[in-house]
């Protein structure tokens, strides 16, 4: 583990000294960072990811909710009424609560598994068009090189960083790509 530390920071380094030298050779070169995390946040398809993902998980909690209530009565009504029923009434009842108790669990473990799709769904969609909209950018702004904010940047001034304009770049070629 500490080799794969070493080795990552040694080439992040590297990295680093050899986009300096590159730069302190040519005056002209451009250099950007993106916090990606902020673009996914704030741009406008982030945002429609979010309220998707957010309806869906509205939707699954009140269908949670709505089985948790029908399991607690049925908990309650098999407490109340335990010692009036007969035993073989009782297992069945017992029976039919233990199974709507397996059903939730299965449910939420279900649900869990649907929401992590999603996201992921979203995530993968968003990833593709931002290399798109990030390459165009780039080329267009002639940029040598646009590095992601949380992968391996120690340091970076604050003036190469082009989050804002990549989400403006990324809103418009978003709204063009929907039209067609």
């Amino acid at each position: 583990m500490k080799k794969y530390l070493l080795v990552s920071i040694l080439t992040v380094g590297m990295l680093l000294m050899s986009l300096a030298s590159v730069q302190a050779a040519d005056k002209n070169s451009k250099f950007g960072f993106i916090d990606l995390q902020k673009v996914m946040a704030l741009s406008a398809q982030g945002q429609i990811a979010k309220g998707k993902i957010k309806a869906r998980q509205d939707e699954l909690r009140g269908i949670l909710q709505k089985k948790q209530t029908d399991i607690s009565a049925m908990k309650e009504e098999l407490e109340r009424q335990g010692m009036m029923l007969s035993p073989e009434k009782r297992q069945e009842k017992e029976s039919t609560y233990q199974k709507k108790v397996r059903d939730f669990k299965i449910f939420v473990s279900d649900s869990e598994k649907d929401m992590k799709s999603l996201e992921g769904e979203f995530l993968k969609k968003m990833l593709k068009d931002l290399e798109i909209v990030t390459s165009e950018f780039g080329k267009s702004g002639k940029y040598q090189l646009i590095l992601e904010k949380r992968s391996g940047i120690i340091y970076a001034d604050d003036n190469n960083d082009v989050t804002d304009e990549l989400i403006k770049a990324y809103d418009k070629w978003a709204a063009n790509n929907q039209k067609k």
